[in-house]
């Protein structure tokens, strides 16, 4: 079987979730595959074991540089989808359909929904174009939801058949993509730890409430540590401040992956209050580094972190502040959450992510009574001509 990747996620991120879960799936699959990638500076693809890509202005931040890569991996994966050498097409995001005047009638179409954000929120999404999603779900022949909460959320808000919607949960790897490790980081002693963006639905402001509601003999030396989600803004330091937390919160980032597993292995627990998330990736990182985890009992986190952590409702602080002041005086605790969660991770590997997915391929086939092609010796693309 030889399955076709786009290149959207692989044009749009240097690095992050959507094109490290591609990535994962190259790396394990049991299958050929070509990712139609002419340009890009992903981390991921650095090795060039599953692409011949080129960079281009690595370090540039230059607005023009997004569309030379746009433009010449777009043109790439319409030549590979004219070409027609593939069984299956997974395009690597659902946010273009640009494909579906060049994917063959005969071709199964599999595209993975990773959460259904944009619809819950479109208040924050006013560019996003709802029609292109729905117009990608009514051609493709399986759909891969990435949670069973994300299934129900794409089966309640698009006309979908039931049928055609498979869970296939994301996996997990101790892995370093990054150039460099990084110098280690001037973390304080005792803090808890929140990683990636803090706006809109990620719920920061709760957690910043919180705090303020910790007993003082709890809070005396605890401090906060973002990572990532770029410098504190104007509303979040007026928020620290009437919180009595300006003094004591940091923000570091961009980080690399070394200094990210720093942060997780010395913290005393990682909070992940957001309102939604289609699978919750971070949950896995902090149970990969012994680190226990705090989290909204919102949307798909009780399904991925099960008995491995400690809950709240997302929109009450003072039922975190609780959660907060438990894990932070009970080491018992403390020790039976960071046990669990090295439990429940055993049911996350990329090897059982590829695996499940290589049996979507394979009904996507059947259904459209596809005749694999027959294997190829090299699972690359040709060189690229720009």
């Amino acid at each position: 079987m030889r399955v076709l990747y786009d290149h959207q996620a692989f044009t749009l991120q240097d690095f992050g979730g959507v094109s490290r879960y591609h990535h994962e799936l190259l790396c394990h699959a049991n299958w050929q595959s070509e990712l139609a990638v002419a340009l890009s500076n992903n981390l991921y693809l650095r090795d060039r074991q599953h692409s011949r890509h080129r960079t281009f202005l690595p370090e540039s931040s230059l607005p023009a540089r997004w569309r030379v890569i746009r433009y010449f991996n777009q043109r790439a994966s319409r030549r590979a989808l004219q070409r027609g050498n593939f069984d299956v097409f997974h395009p690597t995001l659902a946010d273009d359909d640009y494909f579906l005047e060049l994917l063959p009638a005969d071709r199964p179409l599999v595209v993975t929904i990773h959460d259904m954000i944009p619809a819950l929120f479109p208040e924050h999404y006013p560019d996003r174009d709802g029609a292109v999603l729905n117009r990608i779900v009514q051609r493709a022949t399986r759909i891969i939801a990435v949670s069973e909460h994300t299934r129900a959320d794409l089966l309640r808000l698009l006309p979908v058949a039931p049928e055609k919607v498979r869970v296939v949960h994301h996996g997990y790897t101790e892995r370093e993509f990054t150039t460099t490790a990084g110098p280690a980081l001037p973390v304080p002693e005792r803090y808890v730890l929140f990683t990636g963006s803090r706006a809109l639905y990620k719920n920061f402001g709760v957690l910043a409430e919180a705090l303020a509601l910790l007993p003082a003999a709890i809070a005396q030396d605890l401090h906060l540590v973002c990572a990532g989600g770029g410098p504190f803004t104007a509303a979040e330091r007026e928020l620290l401040a009437r919180t009595g937390w300006t003094g004591r919160a940091h923000q570091f980032g961009p980080v690399t992956d070394a200094q990210l597993n720093q942060l997780y292995q010395h913290a005393q627990a990682f909070i992940f209050p957001s309102e939604y998330e289609g699978f919750g990736l971070p949950i896995l990182e902090a149970y990969g580094q012994q680190c226990p985890v705090v989290l909204s009992e919102a949307s798909c986190f009780p399904e991925i972190a099960r008995d491995a952590a400690l809950y709240f409702p997302a929109a009450q602080p003072a039922a975190l502040a609780e959660q907060l002041a438990r894990i932070l005086t009970d080491s018992a605790l403390r020790r039976d959450l960071i046990r669990l969660g090295q439990l429940r991770l055993l049911d996350f590997t990329w090897q059982h992510t590829a695996r499940r997915t290589r049996a979507v391929y394979d009904e996507a086939c059947q259904n459209t009574n596809l005749h694999p092609l027959p294997a190829q010796s090299d699972p690359l693309i040709p060189a690229l001509e720009l």
